[in-house]
């Protein structure tokens, strides 16, 4: 970290000193032959399905400023880009930390056309953030220079108010809208945004739907998955430390068959395994390694799991953890409006979350055949009945 620190901090003083130069000279004539600008290549991130990002095209644009471990869905504040520069930050899950996020100041003047997995989004100039954690596949964020002048959805920094949270009216949002119409709309509501791309039925790149995170813990949708939630109109608080997402319909993804990340297996059809307790294959530890469980009863006894699963439906982002405890390590992350399949219910730690509180907790089958633990908090529904199996 010390060297991107350095790294950075040079390239800021050297930006000073060059004003400075040209400061001093103002008031002589200029002959615009000595200066020159090399025109900006596009800069492509790939994340593997390792978590591992690689920079190809344009890197020498690109300076890394580091990865942060987020808890709770909360963004890291990178803070203000220096002038002549786009921060561009991609989330995604690492199979140590858990959910992260990793900054780079991508070295352009003017405004950027941003493409997610070759799908265009709106044009984005200071800040430009991706989300990867509710895919296992990876993807690309491709950023290219535009200089027409095409708008940028922005908010007033002074009409903005200060603060964790912020009122909000909801604005009217529909699936198949336009993605940069969308991103005006929150953006002037002063929320900041994200990208995300999955599989919808809405043309590809258009809108397919929205989520804001609330205060307190819980998140709401638009346009709204059933009757009677939160619609245009309705007033919320939303959390200001946490970014808006924009999902944006795109191709199907086929997962690599390489995946070790360890997600939660989102509901898919598939045959479940039957061949018992699964060895996890990111180190995450078991909700047996320790030998008791978080209430202290003993577990030496075979792990024996259901056979079959139970397809659940989050409507609330949720931090998916190794033991069924709020202070477990953190293995992965659900997503609100996606399906995923529970292998069985049991009490663990009590959570206040989401609007709810519980003491119930999911066990989720993950894609790399291990299992992990979700508050019930994050499922709309009385916990025993939607998941009617105990562990």
């Amino acid at each position: 970290m010390g060297w991107i620190r350095a790294r950075v901090t040079a390239l800021l003083l050297a930006g000073t000193s060059i004003f400075a130069l040209m400061g001093a000279a103002g008031c002589e004539e200029q002959d615009p032959s000595v200066s020159y600008t090399p025109d900006f290549v596009p800069v492509t991130f790939t994340l593997d399905s390792s978590g591992k990002i690689s920079v190809s095209a344009g890197k020498n644009f690109v300076t890394p400023i580091g990865t942060f471990s987020v808890d709770g869905g909360v963004e890291h504040q990178f803070g203000v880009s220096p002038k002549g520069y786009l921060t561009a930050v991609i989330r995604y899950i690492d199979r140590k930390l858990g959910v992260v996020e990793s900054g780079y100041l991508v070295h352009t003047d003017h405004k950027v056309e941003p493409a997610l997995d070759g799908v265009a989004l709106a044009p984005a100039k200071g800040i430009l953030r991706a989300d990867f954690t509710h895919r296992n596949s990876g993807g690309s964020l491709k950023i290219s220079d535009i200089r027409q002048n095409s708008p940028v959805p922005t908010a007033s920094a002074s009409s903005c108010p200060g603060g964790a949270s912020a009122p909000v009216t909801l604005p009217k949002v529909s699936a198949g809208d336009s993605v940069a119409d969308t991103a005006a709309k929150l953006s002037a509501l002063c929320l900041t945004v994200q990208y995300a791309i999955e599989t919808a039925d809405q043309s590809e790149g258009t809108l397919s739907r929205v989520v804001i995170p609330t205060v307190p813990e819980g998140s709401v949708q638009l346009p709204p998955p059933a009757a009677g939630g939160p619609g245009p109109g309705d007033k919320v608080t939303a959390s200001t430390r946490q970014a808006a997402t924009v999902y944006v319909a795109g191709p199907a993804v086929t997962p690599s068959p390489s995946v070790t990340d360890g997600s939660p297996d989102p509901t898919d059809g598939s045959p479940d395994p039957t061949d018992g307790s699964p060895t996890p294959t990111d180190g995450s530890p078991t909700p047996t390694d320790s030998g008791t469980s978080p209430q202290g009863t003993p577990t030496g006894a075979p792990d024996v799991l259901p056979a079959g699963t139970t397809s659940v439906h989050a409507d609330a982002d949720a931090p998916v953890r190794s033991a069924p405890s709020a202070t477990s390590a953190q293995v992965s992350s659900v997503v609100a409006g996606n399906d995923y399949r529970a292998l069985c219910v049991r009490q663990g730690e009590e959570v206040t979350a989401h609007g709810r509180t519980s003491s119930f907790w999911f066990r989720l089958r993950r894609v790399d055949g291990s299992t992990a633990w979700v508050t019930a908090t994050a499922f709309d529904g009385d916990p025993e009945t939607l998941v009617p199996t105990a562990c």
